[in-house]
């Protein structure tokens, strides 16, 4: 009996022991993420409840189980926020950029080009752009479009009123952008590229085909054109050394815009919206809309500037503090070397040697770069160092395509610091001014190197064109 009594209170204690322990719940929570590109979050599970916020493409959330349903998941996110959003627009796992294609790969085929989601995940003035246009294709009314497009029966003098609504994913786009943004990695942006590389490939064959001048645009958009290959295989840059620029990390590019600033120094641009989109009736292109949705003229620039160093062709440099502005939208034709001084050179152009000789040249850049910091001291002013130019050679089969090449060069050395070791190198080249029936040679190519711890590379190109870009 006291066996079954002393039995009967272990069992008891244990019993109480076990109902005296913490309860532990099982977790009813799941990491999920945003996969729509601005999505509503309402204060209940119904679809014409309060929007609390939207949250964009890959928010991380929690959803609460237990308290969702098949078409609303609650939600919590950031410091304790709460809501509900559609079940729908939330995946397992964040987007990549690699699943969508962009507008320059997009066809009529394409599933996967969503712009919002993309400018989103990686916020730029171009995936700006895309979402403009994106909600014009796809947002504007078939009235407005009917009005809109231009055909044989279209008036110039008639031309409609370019309607559009706000749209509050593309109002909130704006304000992001006008907040400040740093450029995102791409893999379509060329850095310069190295003297030796350009070389080898201009002289691979005697008239560079296809495949050659593939190769060489890689190395910089402007490339594709044979010509220049035939032209740089004839010029010696002189011996590199170290010298003035450690790194091409230092160096901005002539023409680099924000946006390229941006990416290079991790620097916040910025944009400013001027006006709604416009019509324009361009000659060479016909009658068009410049704009995207509501967005017209826009200025783009740095939001913190940086320096912009002017060589003048006396030598002397000049510094001064720039933001690398421009306006989308605007006639921005005004940058090729016809403009180098304050007003448009007339036909034919002057060669650098020849803007030398003018009575103004020592207020005139032979070239200008950036950099995020100041430049340490100089000795002095540049030496400015111009060759005479030479007469081009071409023999078998380039001698035969007159068209593609130019007809003679030169060679301008600038020596920054005086220490008898050239920093920039800009090859000049003339053609027979084709564009305007004109016998008399003209620069109308320049290819500038800069010298970065001891190596050549291929700085920038600056092309005289037509419009002068």
């Amino acid at each position: 009996m006291k066996k079954l009594s002393r039995l009967l209170l272990t069992q008891t204690l244990f019993a109480a022991s076990i109902l005296s322990l913490p309860i532990v719940v099982q977790a009813s929570t799941e990491a999920r993420w945003v996969h729509g590109s601005w999505v509503n979050v309402r204060a209940r599970p119904e679809a014409n409840a309060e929007v609390l916020t939207h949250l964009v493409v890959n928010t991380p959330v929690q959803v609460d189980v237990s308290a969702s349903n098949t078409r609303f998941c609650a939600i919590t996110w950031g410091a304790g926020q709460q809501g509900f959003m559609a079940c729908n627009l939330l995946g397992d796992k964040a987007l990549r950029l690699e699943d969508f294609v962009d507008s320059y790969h997009r066809t009529g085929e394409s599933t996967n080009y969503f712009p919002a989601r993309s400018f989103w995940m990686a916020p730029s003035l171009r995936r700006l752009q895309d979402a403009g246009s994106y909600f014009q294709e796809t947002m504007l009314s078939p009235q407005q479009k009917a009005l809109e497009t231009v055909d044989d029966k279209f008036v110039w003098e008639k031309r409609p009123i370019l309607k559009r609504f706000p749209i509050p994913e593309f109002e909130a786009m704006k304000q992001r952008m006008m907040a400040g943004v740093i450029e995102p990695d791409s893999a379509s942006f060329q850095p310069p590229a190295l003297w030796e590389n350009l070389l080898r490939l201009a002289r691979s064959e005697e008239l560079p085909g296809k495949q050659t001048t593939a190769a060489t645009s890689r190395l910089h958009s402007s490339l594709f054109y044979p010509g220049v290959l035939l032209m740089l295989r004839q010029l010696d840059l002189p011996a590199a050394a170290p010298s003035y620029f450690k790194s091409l990390d230092e160096l901005g590019r002539p023409s680099a815009n924000p946006e390229e600033i941006s990416r290079q120094y991790k620097m916040p641009y910025v944009i400013k919206p001027v006006t709604g989109p416009y019509w324009d009736n361009y000659e060479a292109s016909g009658i068009n809309i410049i704009g995207w949705w509501d967005l017209g003229k826009v200025d783009v620039f740095l939001q913190k500037p940086i320096f912009k160093h002017s060589v003048m062709l006396s030598g002397r440099l000049q510094s001064a503090s720039s933001d690398v502005k421009y306006s989308l939208g605007a006639d921005n034709c005004k940058q090729g070397f016809r403009y180098g001084g304050p007003d448009e050179q007339t036909e034919p152009v002057k060669s650098l040697a020849q803007r030398r000789l003018e009575p103004k040249a020592k207020d005139e850049a032979v070239l200008y770069f950036y950099t995020r910091d100041k430049l340490p001291a100089l000795n002095g002013m540049a030496q400015v160092t111009m060759q005479a130019p030479v007469k081009l050679q071409y023999d078998g089969e380039a001698k035969s395509n007159n068209s593609e090449h130019f007809s003679q060069a030169s060679i301008t050395s600038i020596d920054l610091d005086n220490d008898g070791v050239v920093d920039f190198v800009i090859a000049e080249a003339w053609h027979r001014g084709i564009m305007f029936d004109s016998a008399v040679h003209q620069p109308a190519y320049r290819v500038i190197f800069v010298n970065a711890g001891g190596r050549w590379y291929l700085f920038d190109i600056d092309q005289y064109t037509i419009c002068g870009c």
